[in-house]
């Protein structure tokens, strides 16, 4: 998989992952707002909301009904009671229940209090519903202060000639212990007198403040019970505390409903937003540090550093003990890889580069030499040649110009072979081709370089090619790579050094192969991987006066100059096979 779709994927699967844990803070949130809200409307209105959750989540067991033990909490909190009636009105089970409450109910009885016929010092509410086959009757009950000390302040309150409100002991002391107050406006809305009125409370009502504060207790805190009077015009108002909350002051549009969504959405977003937060910076620790890994790495490659970098421990960032790569690393393995790679080449080329140049310098040196060499033999016997104090004879005169032809055609095959080795190096092709027979030709040849007065007689072998050969040569070239290989086998080889030269058909009739095999000392590996570099010599130039150190990187160029190839096998002690190769493009084979 190319890093491409890797990260494709890895990109696709961390951003459906952070939207599902956006989805699931979301979900979180809104589990937590309604529980919130529910809990709101429980506390504030448990008749209506919680008793049907109440028989919602009643269990029926061999003790009787069990009952959410949270929302039996609830109820206990608003100061309320619970009872579940049978049939005839018998109280089978009870929860906070006061001791004036009645444990059995006739049918009318219970119709009287709940309807309000009937003084009853609690506010009934009553729920019917049918589960799992069995109708459940649940009575809920709360204290009617409100309802019990309006209709007593109404009906046994008086203004006094003073104006003092005058109100009965318990009504006073029941005041006291709420911590409520009562007010008497005459029509106008104005108070006339009021018992323990807080400062903060108002002394003149209009019919819309009067109205505000019956509807919207949370924001006063206090619950408002007015009762109107027709004999006298006058108003009675009753404020007991709200039992579930305080007031909201300037906010008062602020109810606790919206409170909880507000407060949800807030922590909903910070938590989504503390997510991405993080889940940037781990994206920037599990992408940017590889990334950055690697941009130093290069770096370090432009300052011909080619070792990939190592903390202060000297481990390699990207890989474990073990080497194999970290996860953060392996999403990039592939430019890892690519890098290394481009790391090793250029470090090799680095260090073939400093061998090149050594060599360079090696084989400039010996060029120098072999040609200062012959030159100081010419300019030595030309000094000699001048001097007017010797009378030289007509022999020694001979005997010096030959010496000096001798040197001047050794300094003239070193410059042509340098010259034609950069010429093959840019790529020079043979003139015209000359059509010959290979046998016949090449056994001449080898007749010719013989003659050369440093081999012994009798050191080359010739086997001719059972059939004819005909072939498009330049043979010019070819006669030079000869004379190259059998000086390269007899000069750098032991004197008794046997050259066998073969010329062999392919089995195919395709093309055909001269062979030079020699039964000397053979060379190394290195030696034999570097034969053809120009700038590499096995011996010195200066062990023969025939050499130039160029032959056998002539001679490759040459002969794939010409169409073929030449390769070499070869061990220390065995000696040396070097193979002449040519394809089917240039060689006629007749029976």
């Amino acid at each position: 998989m190319n890093i491409k779709r890797k990260l494709t994927i890895r990109f696709a699967l961390q951003l459906a992952t952070a939207g599902a844990f956006a989805l699931l803070i979301a979900a979180v949130t809104l589990f937590w707002i309604i529980g919130r809200l529910n809990d709101t409307l429980i506390s504030r209105d448990f008749a209506s909301v919680g008793l049907a959750q109440l028989i919602e989540s009643s269990e029926l067991s061999e003790e009787g009904i069990r009952f959410a033990p949270h929302l039996l909490e609830q109820v206990k909190k608003n100061g309320g009671w619970l009872q579940s009636l049978d049939e005839n009105g018998q109280v089978e089970q009870s929860y906070n229940a006061p001791q004036d409450v009645p444990k059995k109910y006739a049918t009318g009885e219970f119709f009287s209090y709940w309807t309000g016929a009937q003084h009853f010092p609690y506010k009934l509410y009553l729920w019917i519903q049918e589960k799992d086959g069995r109708t459940f009757t649940l009575l809920y009950g709360v204290s009617n202060d409100r309802g019990t000390l309006l209709k007593q302040v109404s009906s046994q309150g008086s203004l006094s000639s003073n104006g003092i409100l005058m109100l009965p002991n318990d009504v006073t002391a029941r005041l006291k212990h709420l911590d409520g107050y009562v007010q008497l406006l005459d029509a106008n809305g104005n108070e006339l007198a009021a018992f323990n009125r807080p400062a903060s409370a108002p002394t003149t009502y209009t019919l819309q403040e009067l109205a505000l504060r019956t509807m919207y207790n949370e924001k006063y805190g206090f619950h408002l019970s007015s009762l109107y009077v027709n004999e006298t015009g006058n108003t009675w108002v009753l404020n007991l505390p709200n039992a579930y909350g305080t007031p909201l002051g300037d906010n008062w549009f602020l109810s606790t409903e919206a409170r909880t969504i507000l407060i949800g959405m807030f922590v909903m977003f910070l938590a989504i937003l503390l997510s991405f937060l993080l889940l940037s910076l781990w994206q920037a620790h599990r992408f940017g540090v590889p990334l950055l890994h690697i941009l130093t790495w290069l770096d370090e490659l432009g300052n011909a550093v080619y070792q990939e970098p190592v903390d202060y421990r000297g481990i390699h960032r990207s890989r474990m003990r073990s080497g194999k790569w970290k996860r953060r690393y392996r999403i990039f393995a592939d430019v890892m890889y690519s890098v290394d790679k481009l790391s090793s080449t250029l470090q090799r080329d680095q260090v073939l580069r400093q061998q090149t140049d050594s060599l360079r310098e090696e084989w400039i040196a010996g060029i120098t030499h072999d040609l200062k060499t012959p030159l100081v033999s010419i300019k030595g016997y030309a000094h000699l040649l001048a001097e007017p104090q010797y009378d030289w004879t007509a022999e020694e005169i001979r005997k010096f110009s030959g010496t000096m032809l001798e040197k001047s055609a050794h300094m003239d095959m070193l410059i042509n072979d340098l010259a034609m080795s950069y010429r093959l190096k840019s790529g020079v092709r043979p003139p015209d081709s000359e059509e010959i027979e290979l046998n016949n030709w090449l056994q001449e040849a080898l007749k010719q370089a013989a003659t050369n007065p440093f081999y012994k007689k009798e050191t080359i072998v010739y086997q001719r090619s059972p059939t004819e050969i005909t072939v498009n040569l330049y043979t010019p070239w070819l006669e030079r790579v000869i004379n190259n290989l059998v000086a390269n086998a007899l000069l750098h080889n032991p004197p008794d050094t046997i050259l066998t030269v073969s010329v062999m058909p392919d089995k195919g009739g395709k093309g055909h192969t001269i062979q030079f095999a020699d039964n000397g000392m053979g060379m190394d590996e290195n030696t034999a991987n570097r034969l053809f570099e120009r700038y590499y010599r096995g011996t010195n130039t200066s062990s023969t006066p025939n050499g130039t150190g160029l032959g056998m990187a002539v001679s490759k160029g040459l002969i794939e100059a010409m169409g073929g190839q030449i390769i070499v096998d070869t061990a220390l002690g065995k000696g040396t096979v070097i193979r002449l190769i040519w394809g089917k493009d240039d060689v006629v084979i007749e029976a």
